[in-house]
């Protein structure tokens, strides 16, 4: 099967009009993972909650991410396959993160955090999928590189920017900065990057029992999703409750502190984010991915069992970070090496489903270790263990033997 056609190089102008809406999707995550568990503090002291409500968008990942890549790839419209989803979403959720500024009654929040990760989940992956769609192979993880970088740019800022200055003032101001953050810069992206009719494929409706028939034949790609699904459980375990460790059970840091060490989190994902895209498009992409979890793994557990004073909980986060880019920038561009390109929006969608059902069970489990050891930093055994066993799984993906199986299939959908 012949992918998408690409241009033979994609020029860095279009590189950076495309990874400006990653900046919004960093401010968003930061301010879900960081901010949001600090504000629901104040409704509830119940850490398994907080959990879960933190995790809110994993619900909508679950059920509908698989449906919406199957309906952008077999979608055109005058502006293109997959903009119409993010022009659509993001400012739908930027209305509804304001909604919860205003602090409204527990339950009405509750339904409207719900709702708000929903739409944005219907837009963050076909924004994801775009990337394929434009890109030569031989580009992918450079490209996902800067939008990893400017993405981790758009976390640190917003988690300075509310830990120094914000969230002092008024933590509804920095439900107002992630709000406006969206807009701006997921409209540069829609009117800055043209699609091209021609990389879509006219194709029946698929049904969604046909699909996953379909899927099974993809071996390889299914035990990347295992692979993936260990790696999220372990991400949102530990990320609802980075803020209230570091605010909780380190010397010296306070909750405005913690948001910027979470923020020297992300700037060392930043720096690493194009050096590994860039070794990415040249060398092995599953070993490079491997360093990363190995590395993770460890840190994780170092930090659980070692770091009481800011200076060890630092190095413990700089390792985190420099992991952080490896998986962040390297799975996407892994997972094009699996699957058919023409179903890339369906394929990814199934690894956000994976991703979005670990973190279902993570969130809520590590909750309920805090609450049961009387310590966050059980937690953060979880997350250690789940990147060792992901490590392991991935040694049993085999990119090679599915690109012979892509290029020897022929499908009919």
């Amino acid at each position: 099967m012949t992918e998408p056609q690409a241009e033979s190089k994609l020029p860095l102008s279009t590189m950076l009009l495309y990874s400006v809406a990653s900046m919004g999707t960093g401010f968003f995550y930061a301010f879900g993972n960081f901010t949001l568990p600090l504000f629901l503090r104040g409704y509830t002291a119940n850490d398994a909650l907080i959990g879960v409500l933190a995790n809110t968008r994993s619900f909508a990942g679950a059920i509908i991410q698989p449906l919406v890549g199957m309906w952008s790839d077999r979608t055109w419209t005058p502006l293109g396959r997959r903009r119409p989803f993010f022009a659509v979403a993001m400012p739908l959720t930027a209305l509804l993160i304001l909604f919860c500024a205003l602090h409204p009654p527990f339950l009405p929040l509750i339904g409207a955090v719900l709702l708000l990760t929903m739409l944005f989940n219907v837009g963050v992956d076909p924004y994801i999928a775009l990337l394929a769609d434009i890109t030569p192979a031989h580009q992918r993880s450079t490209l996902n590189s800067l939008a990893t970088l400017l993405g981790a740019v758009g976390q640190l800022t917003f988690a300075l920017t509310s830990g120094l200055v914000l969230w002092n003032l008024n933590p509804a101001y920095s439900f107002l900065f992630v709000a406006v953050g969206l807009v701006v810069t997921f409209g540069v992206t829609t009117i800055g990057v043209r699609e091209k009719q021609k990389t879509v494929e006219e194709r029946k409706p698929l049904r969604f029992r046909e699909h996953l028939s379909t899927l099974l034949r993809y071996r390889e790609a299914l035990k990347f999703y295992i692979v993936q699904f260990f790696l999220w459980f372990g991400i949102n375990a530990a990320t609802p409750f980075l803020t209230l460790f570091a605010s909780r059970e380190v010397a010296g840091v306070d909750e405005g502190m913690a948001q910027m060490l979470a923020g020297l989190l992300l700037a060392m994902t930043a720096l690493c984010a194009v050096p590994v895209g860039l070794l990415g498009d040249r060398y092995n992409r599953k070993r490079l991915l491997s360093f990363g979890l190995g590395l993770f793994g460890i840190s994780a557990l170092g930090a659980a069992l070692f770091a009481r004073s800011l200076p060890d909980f630092i190095i413990a986060l700089l390792f985190i970070g420099i992991s952080n880019a490896a998986h962040t920038v390297l799975s996407y561009p892994l997972l094009t090496e699996l699957v058919p390109l023409t179903r890339i929006g369906e394929f990814w969608g199934f690894n956000t489903l994976f991703a979005s059902v670990a973190a279902l069970f993570s969130a809520a489990l590590a909750g309920w270790l805090a609450d049961l050891f009387g310590t966050y930093r059980a937690v953060f055994v979880l997350t250690g263990a789940c990147m060792l066993v992901a490590l392991v799984i991935l040694q049993f993906v085999y990119p090679r033997r599915a690109r012979e199986q892509v290029e020897g299939a022929h499908e009919h959908v």
